[in-house]
């Protein structure tokens, strides 16, 4: 009985640990992202001629049969949605920002 309690404990804590990093990196990622008005603020579209927000957002919906749900500005500049699609399910799409 006393190794089965053992063997438990240790699978909790493996279990939590693991939240716990994927939480973390998914931070730090999200971390690096603003929003629309903050890094144009920061001057990272400085001498950049960027795709307009509002075309990428509805191509994204277009193509992923859903609805946009939050915009962010990573570095790169690239965009990253967050897209609702009709079956439910939430998926993250990353385009380049940068107009061709």
């Amino acid at each position: 009985m006393c190794g089965w309690n053992h063997f438990c404990r240790a699978f909790l804590v493996l279990g939590i640990l693991l939240l716990l990093g994927g939480n973390w990196s998914h931070a730090r990622a999200q971390a690096n992202c603003l929003t629309y008005g903050q890094a144009r603020q920061a001057g990272w579209f400085a001498g950049i001629k960027l795709r307009p927000a509002a075309e990428v957002k509805k191509a994204v919906e277009k193509n992923k049969g859903g609805t946009v749900q939050s915009v962010r500005v990573c570095p790169g500049p690239v965009y990253k949605l967050t897209v609702i699609r009709k079956n439910g399910s939430v998926v993250t799409v990353t385009e380049s920002a940068v107009a061709q």
